[in-house]
């Protein structure tokens, strides 16, 4: 019986996340809420098996404004890039701790994430740094993962997979991250509608993603293990972003849920991986209701793994049963 495989996946960033398009902090609410949502999360995901991936950004891990100030200093001292610019600029604006500014530092939550089974701890840059929009930036971005290193290593952490911003997949830097010890890189969904963009993007794609979400329109992007390999990096692509629930649509919450479990059993049915992916503070807002979507979708897993077992992988999990297979064949 061909099992296949649910790889789930996180983007963990907080305020790092939005500073360089919030400059009002009008989403704060959302990023102050998942905080509240991600320990519900763990609890869905300890109840369920679930073993997922929560890819980082490395300023999370910092313990005071002191450590990233020394961090900046240390490698940052190119201040021409815009980027990097827009980053210290935010730096200067954050408070002394997690307890002072709970949207800047998130080492508590960092470590419940750590001591809950089955969680793999990636990156997501240490800056939030856009690997397309900033041409020509392979050594700042080489800079910028030394920095997010150094600071996960004083938690005893070593990422192997890699989650690029904004879905900034650039294939330029992939020899980077494996010099620096990660192989595995989740990657875009193989569309035209969801091809890496450079800066804003139209309106029409944006309207046709969120039509995919309900519709199907470009398929169920299930993949085979066989499919991963590029080279010496490990791509686990995205099947579906899962949008958050929205009161005023509610009432496409079924076709949403429809859409994402029939992907899942297409991929438990044919041997194939499901990856779904989301932002924590996607769920920063109507707390419940996202929660009740999580646990929805987990009970599908549980009832697709008793049926064909279906079987829950973080994204280094997968590696390994695609390096696996490479040998034995």
């Amino acid at each position: 019986m061909k099992n296949g495989y649910f790889v789930l996946s996180l983007d963990f960033e907080l305020r790092w996340g939005s500073y360089a398009w919030d400059t009002g902090h009008t989403y704060d609410r959302h990023i102050l809420g998942a905080r509240k949502a991600i320990p519900d999360m763990l609890r869905t995901f300890e109840a369920y098996q679930i073993h997922a991936t929560w890819a980082t950004v490395g300023a999370l891990f910092a313990p005071s404004k002191t450590m990233i100030s020394k961090t900046n200093e240390k490698y940052f001292d190119d201040k021409s890039m815009a980027h990097i610019f827009q980053f210290l600029k935010e730096c200067e604006e954050i408070g002394e701790n997690e307890s002072e500014d709970p949207s800047h530092y998130a080492l508590s939550l960092i470590e419940q994430i750590s001591a809950t089974e089955h969680q793999e701890i990636g990156l997501h840059t240490f800056s939030h740094f856009y690997c397309l929009d900033n041409k020509g930036a392979e050594e700042t971005f080489e800079k910028d993962t030394q920095a997010a290193l150094a600071m996960m290593k004083a938690q005893n952490i070593q990422p192997t997979s890699f989650v690029f911003p904004r879905n900034q997949f650039n294939p330029a830097i992939l020899g980077t991250l494996k010099a620096y010890g990660m192989d595995v890189v989740r990657g875009n969904e193989k569309h035209r509608l969801y091809r890496e963009q450079e800066g804003r993007e139209r309106k029409v794609h944006r309207a046709l993603r969120l039509m995919d979400s309900y519709i199907n329109i470009s398929g169920h992007h299930t993949f085979s293990l066989d499919s991963c390999k590029e080279g010496d990096i490990i791509n686990v692509p995205s099947s579906r972003f899962l949008r958050p629930y929205v009161k005023q649509a509610s009432f496409l919450e079924p076709l949403k849920l429809h859409r994402i479990k029939k992907a899942m059993r297409h991929a438990s049915e044919y041997g194939e991986v499901f990856h779904l992916w989301f932002h924590p503070h996607n769920f920063g807002t109507n707390i419940e209701a996202n929660i009740k979507m999580l646990q929805e979708i987990c009970q599908h897993y549980e009832d697709l793994q008793n049926e064909f077992g279906f079987e829950s992988v973080t994204m280094q999990e997968l590696a390994e049963k695609v390096r696996r297979k490479e040998v034995s064949t």
